[in-house]
């Protein structure tokens, strides 16, 4: 009782700090606050919200000896408060938080999805050119799967309408694709298939695609490799730093989240031998994607291996976004060169709203936050 009782009363004199420290901050840099901003009128909702808050912020990040403190101070009262993060993060219910990518809506979206759509069907032709089939692995945004964690119905109902489009789109150009969403979404009612203050899925959301890949794709024939624990890590999510950080993100439910990672044991004993001693020509799948697949940590690239029985050999790639990889991939793909039977793509759909995501210096990449997402 007596620690609930101080818990209780921390929470509680928090905020009353906060706003005690930024009253003292800012009467200190008074001087610094310029004629524009200080002839407003601020309320002190305003302190903590749109553009004020980011002239406060880098004044503590420019002014003060212990800015880094007092920014993460700023940021856990505001989220407090008024439940909210800076410009990168959108802030849903119970600790739930979301990349701002998700909500990059126009009116040109149907528009940027065909010309997706379109470049995808060409890489499709150039490995089929080669013999290699592209198999299409779109992942939900998050704020679609978590839509109840989200007081957005209007967003949560276009990342889904974005995925639908995305899929029929193509099958209608004769691109194979797997449907996760459907799979993400009933797996989600029994565990957490995304960290909730992180960008990324968690291993068992990894193991709910690679089933579906498995199934819907490349045929499963489990028991050929064994995926085991390996060493769980405490994980800080990639949105927090866009609330707060250090001490503060605990006190305000943003706190680290334990991840699990798979990896492959010692082939077992049922085994093809092809696989055990075949050509290093012969690799029968390829991963390409973005980090969801590059990070060990969520174990895609394993799972994937334990659910098809396949060697997988992972080629995606940390911070570049779903374009890179596969044009850096097709790049490597030359006479005498190891080539795969299947190209598996993991294609985050968030990134579709993207309009320079083709081109040849995009200008949007990925969230990268820890282990180097």
């Amino acid at each position: 009782m007596t620690v609930a009782r101080s818990t209780l009363a921390f929470q509680l004199l928090l905020p009353a700090a906060l706003f005690g420290y930024a009253a003292i901050a800012n009467f200190a840099m008074s001087t610094r606050i310029s004629p524009t901003q200080s002839q407003q009128g601020l309320s002190l909702p305003s302190y903590f919200n749109g553009g004020v808050t980011g002239h406060l912020e880098k004044l503590y990040r420019d002014g003060l000896p212990h800015r880094q403190l007092a920014v993460e101070m700023v940021g856990a009262a505001r989220y407090l408060l008024l439940g909210e993060g800076r410009r990168g993060v959108v802030a849903g219910a119970n600790g739930y938080l979301f990349t701002d990518e998700e909500f990059r809506f126009s009116g040109n979206t149907d528009a940027l999805v065909s010309e997706s759509v379109d470049q995808i069907a060409t890489v499709s032709q150039t490995l089929a050119d080669r013999g290699i089939k592209l198999i299409m692995v779109p992942l939900p945004m998050k704020s679609d799967i978590y839509h109840n964690e989200l007081d957005q119905p209007a967003a949560s109902s276009m990342a889904k309408e974005i995925y639908d489009s995305f899929q029929a789109k193509l099958a209608a150009r004769g691109v194979s694709s797997v449907d996760t969403r459907s799979a993400l979404v009933a797996a989600q009612k029994d565990q957490q298939v995304f960290l909730r203050t992180d960008t990324h899925w968690t291993p068992a959301g990894a193991q709910v695609v690679a089933e579906a890949v498995a199934a819907q794709a490349l045929g499963e024939k489990p028991g050929i490799f064994d995926p085991v624990p390996g060493k769980s890590e405490e994980v800080e999510g990639d949105l927090v730093k866009y609330v707060t950080g250090g001490v503060f993100a605990n006190f305000v439910g943003l706190g680290t989240e334990t991840v699990t990672p798979f990896i492959l044991a010692t082939k077992t004993e049922n085994a093809p031998v092809d696989d055990l001693f075949g050509e290093a020509t012969s690799i029968p799948v390829a991963l390409i994607g973005t980090s969801y697949s590059a990070n060990e940590l969520w174990s895609f690239a394993p799972l994937l291996s334990s659910k098809t029985g396949l060697d997988v050999s992972n080629a995606a790639l940390v911070g570049q976004g779903p374009v890179a990889p596969m044009r850096k991939y097709l790049a490597s793909l030359g006479e005498g060169a190891a080539q795969p039977e299947s190209v598996v793509w993991e294609f985050p759909v968030r990134f579709l709203t993207d309009a320079h995501l083709w081109s040849e210096t995009p200008q949007k990449k990925e969230v990268v936050g820890h282990g180097s997402h």
